[in-house]
């Protein structure tokens, strides 16, 4: 039998402890990556996220067409900290063409269709503005007008404006058209409507 000398033999005996632990990981190793293990097999992959949705658009009023040949709709308004915006479109929906000069008269009707003591203001720096100039509605095409407003109330004992009804007069002589607004015309109690003046719509 031979004999080991005592500083070899305890070599061997460290030697193959390590041999064991390193074939121990190496199966464990492989084991973890046969069962997915993110540690294992490198970072996980994320699902991607969803697409936002959109917005539905929203339905606008509308008038049929006038007698005059033309018809008003209104978009939704635009609300932010106060301050209200929207278009009104008029559509030549008749076979002659309209014409239009600068700004429209305007008034703010209840649900019974009665005004409120509102002063429809030419011009505004709210939004742009392209000033009076003769335009030519041709059949088939539209022009518009922005209003702003602001629903403010300074006064608690003056009754605050909450429209239904925008009254429409296009040009100074014609027949005023009555509009159903899209959404409320709450104008608080600032008593003032500010319009731009016709433009084609592009």
């Amino acid at each position: 039998m031979n004999v080991i000398p005592g500083g070899l033999w305890r070599f061997a005996v460290v030697a193959g402890a390590l041999s064991a632990v390193l074939a121990a990981g190496a199966c464990g190793t492989e084991n973890g990556a046969a069962s997915g293990d993110p540690a294992a097999s490198g970072p996980a992959t994320r699902a991607p996220s969803p697409l936002p949705t959109l917005a539905s658009p929203t339905p606008t009023p509308s008038t049929a067409c006038s007698a005059e040949g033309i018809s008003l709709s209104m978009d939704q308004v635009d609300a932010a900290m106060g301050l209200r915006a929207t278009w009104v479109r008029l559509l030549n929906c008749g076979t002659r063409p309209y014409r239009l000069n600068g700004y429209p008269a305007l008034r703010v009707l209840g649900k019974d269709r009665q005004p409120f003591d509102v002063h429809a203001v030419r011009g505004t720096r709210q939004i742009k503005d392209p000033g009076p100039k003769p335009l030519t509605v041709a059949p088939g095409k539209s022009a518009r007008i922005g209003i702003v407003w602001r629903n403010l109330v300074t006064e608690s004992s003056v009754p605050a404006v909450n429209g239904t009804y925008l009254e429409v007069r296009p040009a100074a002589g014609r027949p005023v058209v009555v509009l159903p607004a899209n959404g409320p015309l709450d104008l608080g109690n600032t008593g003032r409507l500010e319009t731009t003046a016709w433009a084609i719509v592009p």
